[in-house]
């Protein structure tokens, strides 16, 4: 019984450091930039009525690109809640999201700031509240 227990801790020790040397596994991939929920409002008889949140991120092969994705983050940012705001204030309370506008939006706001086409966005979750 000592031996199984022995053998156990001696292969956990030795097993360890293999694993301490992986890198971690990034949720999307090497190339992918993870953004906060964004969230606005939309309105009715011009008060806050309900909400609509996004979830994203971007996505490019080139290396250079995500390193200027994340330079530009806050102005991405900025530029995303813009055009989600000015949509939003065209809902009422009978409205669905329209997620290929939504995608057109975000899209073009990035292609402007980074001045390059190569970055695609990619939705995780649109909900209207």
């Amino acid at each position: 019984m000592r031996r199984r227990h022995l053998l156990f801790m001696l292969g956990a020790f030795i097993s360890a450091p293999a694993f301490a040397n992986e890198p971690k596994k990034k949720g999307g991939g090497a190339g992918y930039t993870q953004f906060p929920t964004m969230t606005v409002f939309t309105e009715a008889s011009r008060r806050k009525h309900g909400t609509l949140s996004v979830d994203m991120g971007l996505y490019s092969e080139d290396e250079k690109l995500v390193e200027l994705i994340k330079l530009n983050q806050p102005r991405l940012q900025d530029a995303y809640l813009s055009r989600l705001q000015a949509y939003a204030g065209t809902l009422n309370a009978r409205s669905l999201a329209d997620i290929g506008f939504i995608t057109t939006q975000l899209q073009s706001a990035t292609d402007a700031i980074l001045a390059r086409k190569d970055a695609k966005v990619l939705l995780g979750s649109v909900m209207l509240n």
